[in-house]
């Protein structure tokens, strides 16, 4: 019986990588001509959406969302921010963040990929956190990017932590960009995704995605004096939220 349960689960995942063959380059590649001109980057976006809808839909994820009463301004930028377990976690932002187009702040290493890595080059920012030079070139562009109207995505952990590890340090990088540009950050709790698409090739299944966005958090008022207690803030909040999940869950 375990055999043929985990063959279900690596045809399952065998399945990801089909849909991927197809979906990235039907839909990256008709976003190409829209990347080079910042202008038409909700061109671009609206592929990216569909990309990730797709994505959950074929492999049999749906997600709850539970929010408080806000209505986000459409005219606004905001720093996004989450716990990150997974990769479906990027398709849930995308899926989530319809009206305010953003851009993700993600591993260097990505852009190595063949077509890809070309269109995340384009679409994203990268980081070597190795390289400090790399660190102040990205904060840089990050400016740029919410100067051209974007919204930033950041995974404070710094990338999918170890399985083990509940919720990992925040990095200050998210928090030191809300504060200097004076954005709100809305925070993001996604649960029951690291059991459901975790690195394991062996683990997981189709099923609910539990997500909470919390009310968004103002920083017009905050120095960069504010950054640790701002970022312990966040911290503590998705923390919370996701032993709640945990207890609703048991």
């Amino acid at each position: 019986m375990k055999i043929i349960q985990v063959s279900l689960i690596l045809l399952w995942r065998v399945w990801f990588f089909i849909i991927n063959i197809f979906l990235i380059p039907l839909l990256a590649g008709a976003s190409i001509p829209f990347l080079f001109k910042e202008k038409y980057y909700y061109i671009a976006y609206w592929f990216y959406q569909i990309w990730a809808r797709s994505n959950l839909f074929l492999m049999g994820f749906w997600y709850v969302l539970e929010k408080d009463k806000e209505i986000l301004d459409k005219k606004k930028q905001y720093m996004i921010i989450s716990n990150h377990s997974s990769i479906m976690d990027i398709m849930l932002i995308y899926s989530l963040m319809r009206n305010h187009p953003l851009v993700f702040v993600g591993k260097a290493e990505l852009a190595k990929l063949p077509f890809f890595g070309f269109v995340y080059k384009r679409s994203n920012i990268l980081i070597n956190r190795k390289n400090l030079s790399s660190c102040m070139q990205v904060f840089k562009k990050i400016q740029k990017k919410i100067d051209s109207g974007k919204s930033i995505c950041i995974f404070p952990e710094g990338g999918v932590p170890n399985p083990s590890i509940f919720l990992d340090h925040f990095k200050n990088g998210a928090f030191y960009i809300a504060i200097i540009k004076k954005i709100s950050i809305i925070p993001f709790t996604i649960a029951d995704i690291k059991k459901k698409f975790p690195r394991s090739p062996i683990k997981g299944g189709p099923g609910k995605i539990r997500i909470k966005q919390h009310h968004s958090i103002l920083t017009k008022n905050l120095s960069l004096k504010d950054k640790n207690f701002l970022k312990e803030k966040c911290f503590n909040l998705i923390q919370f939220q996701l032993k709640k999940f945990e207890r609703e869950k048991k």
